[in-house]
């Protein structure tokens, strides 16, 4: 899956936990279910993160 952002001024990161916070846990998520993640810059200035999620084996 992939996410773009036109602010580019902003560049993702792991925060630690802080419970206090509305905001900043999206991807803490992303880092915890994701196979692999990263960050590229976008043309305009801005960003896209991408995610690699497999699906878990089935049961049976």
């Amino acid at each position: 899956m992939e996410v773009t952002d036109a602010r580019g001024d902003l560049y993702p990161q792991i925060l630690p936990p802080d419970a206090l916070l509305a905001s900043g846990r999206g991807l803490s998520l992303v880092a915890a279910l994701a196979d692999h993640w990263d960050c590229v810059p976008c043309p305009s200035s801005g960003k896209t993160a991408r995610a690699e999620l497999s699906a878990p084996p089935s049961c049976g």
